[in-house]
Formats: C-alpha cells, structure tokens, sequence
C-alpha cells in the first residue's frame, strides 16, 4: 500500500500539534518541570518542521525546517541531561549551527544526497547521546529504562538504515519528491510521539520513586525510618540464613535528650541528632542499615559477628563522648544481639532488653545479649 506523502504532512501537523498542547499543560500541571519543558519545546520545533515541509520553496524546507529538525534534537538531549542531573550546557546547538552553517555553501544546498547524508549522520549523534545520558539515569529508572532504550535503538537503526539506502530525489521544494520521504515522515512523527510519552512515564517514575523514598526516610536525618528498617531486614534475614552468619541488631539512644531539648532549646536538640547519626554513618560498614525509630532513638542492622558489632559500637560510643557539637556534650547508651535463625523482630527485642540494661547500669555503655538455642544471656562490656 502506497503512502501519500501530502496526507502524512496533514497527520503529522495535526498529531503534533495537538500533542504539544498536551505537553503544554502537562509542564504547568508538573509545576513547570524542566524535562518537560524542554520535551515541549522539541514538540513546537517539531510542529514548525512539519508546517515548512509542505512549502514549495527550497529555503523553508531544506534550511529553516531541518535547523529546527536539530534544534528539536538539541531540546530532548537538554531533557535527557536535565533528567540525569546535569546542565544543559551549549552541545544541544551543534546540529543547528552545523546545519545553517552548510546551506551557507551551494554544492551542499542544492544536493539532496549530502544532506540526507549530514542529516542522518547528526541524528544518530543525537540518539546516541541520547542513549547515553539514558544509562546515566538508569538508577532512577526501573520500568521505563528499557521501553526508552528500545525506542531509540530503532530511532538510530531506522536513520543507519537510511543513510545507506536512500539515494534521494529531485531537490524541488518539499521532500513529496523523494521516495523514501514517506518513511521519513511516519518514522519521525512516530517516534516523537513514542519519546514524548516515554519521557512523560520517566518523570512520572522518578517522582513516584521519590515519594517512596521519601515514605521511606526520615525528614530531618534523612536516614531510614522505622518502615525501612522492617522492610529490608526482611532481606536481610534470608541473606543471613544463606551465608550462615549472625545477623546483628543494634539499638541506640542518647542519654538525657530530654534534659538537652530542655536546656539548650530544639534547635540544638536536632543539631546532637544530625551529629549523632553522622558519626554512625562513619562508623557503621556500607552494607549496615541504619534507622531512627523516633526521637532520640536508632537502630541499625548487619550480618556479621559480635566482635565486629561490638568494636563498632564501643567507636561510636566514644567518638559521640567527645564530638561536642556547639560544646553540647551528649552520649549514647547501646544495646546489641545477635543470631543465626532468628527474626529480625526477635533480635530487635533482645536488643532492647540490652539497651534497657545499658541505663540501668549507669548510661554511656554498651550491653551484648548472646543468643543461643534455648535462651539468651546478657554480656556486660566493660568500660
């Protein structure tokens, strides 16, 4: 079935502009989000392009559409950095420069198998840097990473595709002379509906990964809350039945906080917070989960052995003792359990029985319970 080129003209005008109505209100709508806003203006670049096409006359066609042709490339690589946060910076002008640039010369304007062939040669500049700011955001894209991949890697065979088989036509006016312009166009409007859409979900996935993590975290530490905790101690509970290591819980609470909230006001209160979890950050190994239960308590959680759980803690037991933030002086009383075998919730139990105990003995001290079999013991670390 043969395509008529003009009736994909009217398509595409009509497709895009009504899609860049869409793109208008949903960057309003998402408080004027940058991706958005630069996806838009691709889309109205787009919409110009295809408003020229249809013209007679050379000029509009092969030099102002295709300039905006690479201008529409320039904005989805800035939405594309602007997602992987980082600036837009002044590449995005490289194809539309280049390409005004060239039409300055007659033996590249006037022949359409050169500027099929720059033409291709700086899509697939722009998709391929278009893939790679794409596995840049990959840690922020779990659903949409591989629906956008795909769109682009068929973008950049569709334009390798072309610049080996399409030898072009007369050079008269719009490209309705050329025989490969229909698959040009419906390839085009395509893929610019495919992008927009794509990048639509790609925002709507990172906010929502943002509104989980921030379920997740607590607002004035920003370290897990009580709800991560639980929830990754599930995994860690299988991981510690297959490598046949303890899992080891920690409680934390600072001594007298009440008496500091009291004494040097809230302000000062959340200043010892946020240096005590920046010295348990330090301290704690990289694979620790890390948690505040809620007021001046914390927990924390690992696979490893006492020993390590017991020197770790006894470090940041001292390094609270004498940091002083703002010559407010504070410690920490620490109870620690572990086991092979047992829940995370079993664990988090003893350890509060140790932590109770830590007070009890005098506060600024560290208490191990043992777990074994049939019962647990509580281990009074010296200090």
């Amino acid at each position: 079935m043969a395509l008529d080129v003009y009736t994909l003209f009217i398509c595409e005008l009509y497709v895009l502009g009504f899609l860049s109505i869409i793109m208008i209100f949903a960057w309003s709508g998402a408080q004027y989000d940058r991706v958005l806003g630069f996806t838009t203006v691709a889309i109205i670049a787009s919409v110009w392009l295809g408003s020229l096409r249809s013209h007679g006359h050379l000029f509009l066609p092969v030099a102002v559409g295709n300039t905006l042709v690479m201008l529409a490339y320039g904005m989805w690589l800035n939405a594309f950095r602007v997602f992987a946060g980082l600036r837009p910076g002044f590449s995005w002008l490289f194809g539309a420069l280049l390409w005004a640039l060239l039409c300055c010369f007659p033996s590249f304007y006037h022949s359409v198998p050169k500027r099929i062939m720059v033409s291709c040669l700086l899509c697939i500049s722009y998709t391929v840097a278009l893939i790679i700011m794409l596995i840049r955001s990959r840690a922020c894209l779990q659903i949409t990473f591989w629906p956008a991949q795909l769109l682009l890697c068929f973008h950049l065979v569709f334009h390798l595709s072309r610049m080996c088989f399409d030898s072009g036509g007369s050079d008269h006016g719009a490209m309705g002379h050329n025989p490969f312009s229909s698959y040009v166009i419906l390839e085009s409007t395509l893929f610019v509906i495919g992008l927009t859409f794509t990048i639509l979900a790609m925002v709507n996935e990172r906010t929502q990964i943002r509104y989980k993590q921030a379920s997740l975290r607590d607002p004035l530490t920003s370290v897990w809350n009580r709800r991560a905790l639980f929830a990754q101690a599930k995994t860690a509970e299988k991981k510690s039945e297959q490598r046949e290591q303890p899992l080891v819980a920690l409680v934390f609470d600072l001594d007298h906080f009440k008496n500091i909230n009291d004494r040097y006001g809230h302000n000062q209160g959340d200043r010892v917070l946020l240096d005590f979890c920046r010295i348990a950050k330090k301290v704690l190994p990289a694979e620790c989960t890390f948690s505040r239960l809620g007021g001046e308590e914390f927990a924390a959680f690992f696979i490893g052995d006492m020993q390590k759980a017991q020197s770790l803690c006894e470090e940041i037991r001292l390094l609270a003792m004498i940091s002083r933030p703002d010559n407010i002086e504070y410690t920490v009383s620490i109870g620690m359990a572990a086991g092979r075998n047992h829940s995370f919730s079993s664990l988090m139990m003893m350890a509060d029985k140790a932590l109770y105990e830590a007070k009890a003995g005098g506060r600024n001290r560290v208490e191990m319970m043992r777990s074994a079999p049939h019962n647990a013991t509580l281990t009074s670390v010296n200090l």
